[in-house]
């Protein structure tokens, strides 16, 4: 700001004034960009206002999570069942562990033996925490249904797979279930040694190469225990899971309905249309306006930028 009044040529008293004149228009605009965006949350004539006991309106957000937590009691009720959500829309949301207590508690406090419909809008995410909703889904005995209206990926796909049924959208996909190792695909990292001279290769590249090949077995072994028999052959084969964790194919690949079904999973695409309510995205924040007082040492205006993502949401190690 100080660099763009000097290049202005405003200092001393005039100087002040411009800056006065500057800050105030922003704060105008941003009053005025708020207003906006508040009066686009206003309903149409003849709409319903929400509002909380005390006679306030709520903020879009509220709005829309109360409106998420309507649908999922309709949802509920119509099904007779108790929902899990798993549904991330950020670029950094995934299956962690607070994830894998959340669904633990919900699996605890369900009635025993009762339907249990998991609805699921997910990248993936760890594999620790992947393992523990695996197993408190395995140790519940009613019925398990997963919904996927958009997108089930990597321990996605493994989640609806530990359930009796997987209900699509039509255009959903599930995907490929291999491990991925310091955002590398584990199988690749494990074949690295036969493909190139170990001696011209470093000690620590050798050593992730073999937790890679661990990783392999360990995602082997969990999927084909983990995997609903609803998707098995009659003989109770693990070549389904073997395929999809090591069948060469690249980790975003796109498992659509049809192709779900010829793998020999229990799909059908009969899926509700409260499901895609559900996993509606949350309104987007208004922007800001940023105005930075401080200059570079070489005397240009310093931007604060965004701090970016990381490429994809399996990039750390046990990730899936």
């Amino acid at each position: 700001m100080l660099g763009v009044i000097t290049g202005l040529g405003l200092v001393g008293w005039g100087g002040v004034a411009a800056i006065g004149g500057l800050l105030g228009g922003a704060v105008a605009l941003q009053r005025g960009m708020s207003k906006k965006g508040k009066d686009k949350a206003k309903p149409a004539k003849g709409e319903s206002v929400m509002l909380d006991p005390g006679g306030e309106e709520k903020s879009p957000m509220e709005v829309w999570k109360q409106s998420v937590a309507t649908r999922v009691k309709s949802f509920e009720s119509k099904r007779s069942s108790t929902v899990i959500q798993i549904v991330h829309h950020a670029p950094n949301d995934y299956v962690d562990n607070e994830t894998a207590i959340e669904v633990i508690d919900i699996l605890r406090k369900a009635p025993k033996g009762g339907a249990i419909d998991v609805i699921l809008h997910t990248p993936g995410g760890v594999s620790s925490a992947t393992q523990q909703i695996l197993h408190a889904l395995k140790e519940h005995k009613g019925p398990k249904t997963a919904f996927v209206p958009y997108r089930a990926k990597s321990a996605g796909t493994m989640i609806a797979m530990a359930c009796d049924q997987i209900v699509m959208g039509s255009s959903a996909q599930l995907g490929p279930i291999d491990p991925q190792y310091s955002w590398l695909p584990a199988q690749f990292l494990a074949e690295l040694p036969a493909d190139k001279n170990p001696d011209r290769m470093q000690d620590e590249i050798l050593v992730l190469s073999k937790m890679a090949k661990q990783a392999m077995r360990e995602a082997r072994r969990f999927a084909c225990e983990y995997v609903n028999d609803a998707h098995k052959d009659q003989s109770g084969s693990c070549s389904l899971t073997d395929d999809l964790v090591g069948g060469g194919r690249n980790h975003d690949y796109p498992i659509l309905p049809h192709e779900a079904k010829e793998f020999g999973l229990n799909v059908s695409t009969d899926l509700p249309e409260l499901a895609y309510d559900i996993c509606q995205p949350p309104p987007k924040d208004e922007p800001f306006l940023i105005f930075s007082m401080f200059n570079s040492q070489n005397g240009e205006q310093q931007v604060e930028r965004p701090q970016q993502s990381p490429a994809g949401p399996f990039g750390d190690n046990g990730f899936r």
